[in-house]
């Protein structure tokens, strides 16, 4: 029986599989789509409970401010900073967010070692986390998700195009189980990871997503992550007062995204060693910490005391200022920790400081705080992000607020176009180019991806023999209205057409960009 499991498993590899999606395809998809997600979604969920449970420790802890406290508190510090360094060193690639390590990982630009990866990233986020360092547990989440999806690959002896669709579907589990989103989870790795869906992708990460969400919510409950919900709708003639949150929102995301570049630029130059660096980031967060632990942490309490109390304006300015900064500070250092739950919490900043000015100049009810903030969490999301679909999906299902899609979309889409016209780019995309380097992209090794030709592309109607594909690119199969073509050299290519496409490994970005140019 064992060995029948195990041949089911490794059978099936062909090409022709992943062109004809019969039904042992789809078996073998939503098994490995499941165990994917209960894998990812015990360690994305342990987590965010480790995580939760060390900022409720250090919460208490340095409440006690006698010299002896504080002297521990100090020495232990240091010796989490010195275990996350040689985590560091051990596994480079778990540092920082994660989420672009997983796109590298797509794009053939990383390959990294999962094993180590999540050890490194788990004890890594706990201590951060208890130090009370301003990232969040969100891009850790993927990456340990992605790290297991690899790692299951491994043991199903999958081949390369397989190891990163599980590597995608546990990406999305990961996020799911930080949020309690499924439905986000599986769209971040179709418009933010892959850019693009297809049924081999959609299958496992669907699957992944919804058996995390069942983990996540046998520990957390069904109760919306970031613990309320807003019941009363924006009126109609509020819809000017969005768009001017909406274009505020898009220069605060702009602003995020160069301040966290700047931080990891200006450590970059700094010659001291990874060890000091990450030693002096713990001493600098505690020290703070002792003054005022509002800015500590990934901020998911600071959410729900943003929407439900009216707080000063200056507060309101010093909480979006600082958290930026601190979040810069952090993630500048190179230790394992994200950006998403800060850039919800600016968001959320943001939006209770423009709801206050306007109720300060009479021209708000006090009654919208919910509102704003979390129209302002989608619009952060947007911005700094350029992924709409995503920002507004996420920020609905972590409040259970669908009947705000309205507000958060109209929001959300003004923040997106105020960034693009601003020439910002997505702040992953921006993070990606600069751990990229030459000598760790392989460029001989042969890959495959699969890409749907958008309605307004630019080669649409071209023989395949006009294109000026990137040099080793190969269109190995079309599908065209449920037929399978075979490419020749008069073959015109129609919108809609999915591409079966070989290419060099190197060059796969660049391959990828070249089919779904408009």
């Amino acid at each position: 029986m064992q060995f029948k499991i195990r041949n089911f498993f490794r059978s099936h590899h062909t090409n022709d599989l992943y062109n004809n999606m019969d039904i042992y395809t789809i078996i073998q998809l939503v098994i490995k789509g499941a165990l994917v997600g209960m894998a990812a979604g015990f360690f994305g969920a342990t987590f965010r409970y480790f995580i939760h449970y060390g900022e409720e420790v250090r919460r208490v802890y340095m409440m006690n401010t006698d010299w002896l406290s504080i002297s521990c508190w100090v020495v232990l510090m240091i010796i989490l900073g010195w275990i996350c360094a040689k985590l560091l060193r051990w596994a480079p690639l778990s540092g920082g967010s994660g989420i672009p390590q997983i796109e590298g990982e797509m794009m053939g630009i990383f390959d990294m070692n999962p094993y180590r990866t999540l050890v490194s990233k788990y004890l890594g986020g706990i201590f951060n986390g208890l130090c009370g360092f301003s990232v969040g547990r969100e891009g850790p989440s993927v990456q340990l998700g992605g790290s297991v999806g690899k790692i299951l690959a491994y043991w199903f002896k999958s081949p390369l195009r397989e190891e990163r669709i599980l590597t995608s579907a546990g990406a999305a589990a990961g996020l799911t189980a930080a949020f309690s989103a499924p439905v986000s989870g599986a769209i971040f790795v179709f418009e933010e990871v892959h850019k693009s869906f297809y049924p081999m992708l959609v299958i496992p990460t669907f699957t992944a997503a919804l058996m995390s969400n069942f983990v996540t919510s046998t520990i957390f409950g069904l109760q919306p992550s970031l613990g309320f919900t807003v019941m009363t709708g924006l009126p109609l003639s509020s819809f000017s007062y969005l768009l001017l949150l909406g274009v505020v929102m898009g220069l605060i995301g702009v602003a995020f995204n160069r301040t966290i570049l700047w931080g990891k630029k200006l450590f970059g130059r700094w010659s001291a060693g990874g060890t000091v660096k990450i030693i002096t980031t713990f001493l600098v967060v505690t020290m703070i910490g002792y003054d005022s632990q509002l800015l500590l942490g990934g901020g998911n309490d600071l959410v729900g005391q943003l929407s439900a109390e009216h707080l000063g304006l200056w507060l309101l300015v010093g909480i979006v200022v600082g958290k930026i900064l601190l979040t810069a500070l952090c993630y500048g250092s190179g230790a394992q920790g994200g950006i998403f739950l800060p850039m919800l919490v600016i968001g959320a900043a943001a939006g209770a400081l423009v709801q206050a000015v306007l109720v300060t100049a009479g021209l708000m009810d006090q009654a919208y705080l919910g509102n704003f903030v979390i129209c302002a969490m989608g619009g952060m999301l947007a911005a700094a992000m350029r992924t709409p679909l995503l920002s507004i999906l996420l920020v609905l299902e972590m409040t259970n607020s669908f009947h705000s899609i309205y507000s958060v979309g109209t929001v959300a889409i003004v923040a997106y176009l105020t960034a693009e016209l601003c020439k910002e780019a997505p702040i992953y995309d921006s993070l990606l180019e600069m751990m990229a380097g030459p000598a760790e992209k392989t460029d001989a090794v042969q890959t495959f991806f699969e890409t749907k030709i958008p309605v307004v592309s630019g080669i649409t109607g071209k023989e395949l023999r006009t294109l000026n594909m990137p040099e080793g690119t190969i269109i190995v199969s079309i599908a065209r209205r449920g037929m399978h073509l075979v490419p020749l050299g008069d073959t015109k290519l129609e919108a809609g057409d999915e591409l079966y496409i070989s290419c060099r490994r190197g060059r796969l970005e660049e391959a990828k960009k070249y089919f779904t140019q408009s």
